[in-house]
């Protein structure tokens, strides 16, 4: 290939040109500067947090999540996005390719050395790269501007303006760093064509689309002097497009893979414990700046581009819970409060004088709980996960929930009058209900099961079945105890319960904010189990499983494992110990916990269970696995009663009814008492069911519950 195939670099620029665009570079990097210094400043006015350790795992995750995007091509319009930022890489590695052979060229020859590729094959490909990416970057972006402006899903809904700051990003939006990337992409196209147009060069058929408009051009009389100015225009628009980046709502862009670095890389849904009852001061969050810096960079990398809301439970049935708005109306807090903050800080008033306040009425004055959050919406969280699951740059939005649930109720005893019952009712007897502990192992009278404190030898069990609150006392959840307890006898399973030593895992208090309860009652719970020394615990409840499994290591030794009824009854058909042989003709759709699929990434098991019955026909629907919508239940709303106008139970009962299932299926006693409920509303008992799976398998399995 003939190696005068190429352009020469800034061909019929003014050396007045030159010099403006590199003072915009360097008044671009004082502005990233200044800005990076800014949110420095706000973000570490947060907490401290050991958020450094894993470094490698951290670099690599942040890159495979960041520049690979696969957080965000998982909904069905990621397409767009994925489409201009890829370009936009595309267009910059580009850029930087131009660079390297001319400035960077010239530099290098002034030490002896002389390089220069932009020319033959290579510059011929480049050429059709660029053309691509160009394109990909405007239909993309328009792609992007119209669903945000003109279709506007649900998801991509404004929040509340009172609570938004009349500032420059709000003010520019998203419609300025779009219209400026469009604008990139056309003034680029249209700087290569007149280009072609004003040197007439012979192998143009690689710039497909810049040929093409260097004809139009030069039919319309574009000389030099139109390719010059337009050069101008184009470095002139680029950086109003780079200087947007930490200004506007394209800021995501550098925060997201520091967000993404710093992510939790423990256990999925797991809440961190308040180490310090004795010394502390202030228990839980009721300022913005007693987040962590951590949580208050999730505020800073927040997109708002609504992921978070697309199965919450809270948001898609209109309540106050908007996990999205939480976020920015939370950022929004932050940065009217920061120039009080960081005043205080610099003049050390906060240790002596009077720090500056903020006026009366202000944003900077707000309560964050009740004129910010708002309490409702506080109390709405079913901490299902969904927002965690959707956001694609790793905001974690239960624990800056939980943590203002923790304020509530350790510091100023506010919380839902409902669940005054459930915490004394958990303190007293070791349940939520209230009922007897004494009562806990009735449900196993007459099935001959055994009690780990009368075992000669509780080594010789094979696992400890940990009932549950629901599987102890709720005499719809007993039923699903029977079940599971003849499964396990039936597939010769050594196993024994605790009976009356069993006590509430303290579930709903730690999520309601009752840290201290929980505590309390996950400290007792290990003594008990460390007592016996399990090597393996089963248990029905999700919930139980949680924090058996992934909360109780913060509380004391652990040296036992979990599994789910699900994984285990799989494990046993799967080793021939059960054998599900009567034909079950129905079709069964299985609903998922979001305590096992979404928090805890489990949900074959299940299925494999249920698809061991003969004649059973499984049926999933779009909402199910990781993407499960919640029962409505968890983050302790199983003991409150819930706000709004539409009941989250009802909505997934209509998700789970469109693959018209026979029968509703379950592995959580709190989804079963939802569901159960959802379907008596609807009045569809005669046609329909609602059964844990356990009980499916020993209906087929010839099991006696009786």
């Amino acid at each position: 290939m003939n190696q005068q195939v190429t352009r020469q670099i800034l061909w019929n620029v003014p050396p007045a040109f030159i010099i403006i665009m590199y003072a915009l570079l360097g008044l671009l990097i004082v502005a990233f500067l200044q800005a990076g210094m800014y949110w420095y400043r706000r973000i570490t006015l947060g907490a401290s947090e050991d958020r450094f350790d894993q470094l490698a795992r951290r670099a690599f995750l942040a890159l495979r999540d960041a520049a690979g995007q696969g957080f965000v091509v998982r909904e069905r319009w990621g397409w767009m996005h994925y489409t201009f930022y890829t370009a936009f890489i595309g267009l910059t590695i580009g850029t930087t390719i131009v660079l390297i052979n001319s400035d960077l060229r010239e530099l290098a020859s002034l030490f002896g050395y002389h390089f220069y590729f932009y020319n033959g094959e290579f510059y011929l490909f480049f050429k059709a790269f660029m053309d691509t990416f160009f394109l990909m970057l405007i239909g993309g972006v328009i792609a992007a501007a119209a669903r945000r402006f003109l279709t506007r899903p649900r998801p991509l809904a404004p929040p509340p303006g009172d609570r938004m700051l009349d500032n420059l990003e709000n003010y520019l939006g998203y419609w300025y760093p779009l219209l400026m990337l469009v604008l990139v992409g056309i003034t680029g196209l249209m700087l290569e064509g007149a280009r072609i147009n004003a040197t007439h060069p012979n192998f143009t058929e690689w710039a497909y689309v810049g040929r093409r408009l260097g004809r139009l051009e030069g039919a319309l009389g574009a000389g030099p002097t139109y390719h010059r100015w337009l050069w101008l225009v184009h470095v002139i628009l680029v950086y109003g497009l780079l200087f947007a980046f930490p200004f506007s709502k394209l800021r995501h862009f550098l925060l997201a893979p520091v967000n993404l670095f710093f992510r939790n890389l423990g256990p999925r849904g797991r809440l961190k414990p308040i180490k310090d009852f004795e010394t502390a001061e202030t228990f839980g969050v009721s300022q913005v700046e007693q987040y962590s810096w951590k949580q208050l960079l999730d505020m800073s990398t927040c997109l708002e581009c609504g992921r978070c809301t697309i199965n919450c439970p809270t948001a898609t049935t209109d309540k106050a819970l908007n996990p999205k708005n939480l976020v920015i109306t939370q950022r929004e807090h932050l940065l009217a409060k920061s120039p009080y903050l960081l005043a205080a800080r610099a003049n050390g008033t906060a240790d002596n004088g009077e720090a500056p306040a903020p006026p009366q009425g202000s944003l900077a004055a707000a309560d964050m709980i009740t004129q910010v959050a708002t309490e409702q919406a506080v109390w709405d969280c079913t901490n299902c996960g969904w927002c965690e699951e959707g956001c694609p740059v790793g905001i974690e939005h239960i624990q800056r929930i939980d943590d203002m649930r923790r304020h509530l109720v350790l510091m100023e005893s506010r919380f839902p009058q409902e669940a005054t019952s459930a915490f004394k009712g958990i303190e007293v007897q070791g349940n939520p209900w209230g009922i007897a502990q004494e009562k806990r192992a009735e449900w196993a009278d007459g099935l001959d099961i055994p009690v780990m404190a009368e075992l000669e030898d509780p080594a010789d069990i094979d696992v400890m079945y940990w009932v549950g609150c629901a599987g102890s006392y709720d005499e719809r959840n007993q039923r699903v105890s029977r079940s599971f307890a003849g499964l396990m006898k039936q597939a010769g399973v050594r196993f024994a319960i605790l009976g009356t030593q069993e006590m509430c895992t303290g579930d709903p208090a730690r999520r309601l904010g009752n840290e201290y309860l929980y505590a309390t009652m996950a400290t007792q719970n290990l003594e008990t189990i460390n007592q016996y020394k399990p090597r393996r615990i089963v248990t029905q409840c999700p919930h139980c499983y949680h924090n058996l499994k992934k909360e109780y290591p913060d509380f004391g030794e652990v040296g036992y494992e979990v599994v789910h009824e699900a994984e285990f009854i799989d494990e046993l058909i799967r080793a021939g110990r059960l054998r599900p042989r009567k034909e079950i003709a129905r079709r069964v759709t299985y609903h998922d916990p979001c305590f096992m699929a979404r928090h805890d990434r489990k949900w074959n098991s299940a299925r494999r269970a249920l698809g061991a019955i003969p004649g059973a026909e499984l049926a999933d629907v779009e909402q199910s696995r990781n993407r499960t919508y919640c029962c409505g239940a968890g983050g302790g709303c199983m003991w409150k009663e819930e706000v709004g106008p539409h009941r989250i139970n009802a909505v997934r009962f209509d998700q789970l009814t469109a693959a018209k299932p026979e029968t509703v299926a379950t592995g959580c006693p709190f989804c079963m008492t939802m569901m159960t409920d959802a379907m008596k509303a609807k009045s569809l008992e005669d046609t329909m069911e609602v059964r844990d799976l356990s009980e499916l398998v020993a209906e087929s399995a010839g099991v006696s519950t009786r």
